[in-house]
């Protein structure tokens, strides 16, 4: 069985290359014409966690529904089902108000990050928990600065 794209990029949620933006632990020689590759997955997924963040503070970006859109607009997705699945998979209403990210919240944005990897990358509920340590060393790198990362 071939590994999804996102999952042989670091990048499950398959963040597209922006020539102005250079993310932490981006592979500068990556050999994909179109989205990010980073060198470790925990890096894919803080790039995720930042892009999310922005999102939500910058955008209004505030439920499933809006997130979704934006990250998936409809000239290269079925938003629809991508949004019933991330609801399915999370439980939260597509318009219901999402609390903002911190730590109190992690679990919320846990949720929503790895229903999103499913779609991206066709994860079972197996691939999302495997997903789970690399999404809270993200996590750590951008919300716990005591931590320190070799």
């Amino acid at each position: 069985m071939k590994t999804a794209r996102g999952l042989r990029n670091n990048n499950p949620l398959n963040i597209i290359k922006n020539k102005n933006i250079n993310w932490k632990g981006q592979l500068c020689n990556g050999t994909d014409p179109t989205f990010v590759q980073f060198d470790t997955m925990a890096h894919g997924l803080r790039a995720t966690l930042k892009l999310l963040h922005t999102y939500y503070a910058k955008h209004g970006c505030d439920t499933i529904r809006k997130i979704v859109t934006r990250w998936a607009p409809e000239t290269e997705n079925q938003v629809s089902a991508y949004i019933n699945t991330v609801c399915k998979l999370t439980g939260w209403n597509p318009d219901t108000h999402l609390p903002p990210m911190k730590a109190e919240t992690k679990v919320v944005w846990f949720g929503i990050v790895l229903a999103m990897a499913s779609v991206e990358c066709g994860l079972n509920n197996e691939g999302r928990q495997a997903l789970r340590p690399d999404l809270e060393k993200a996590w750590d790198m951008l919300y716990n600065p005591f931590i320190i990362f070799c």
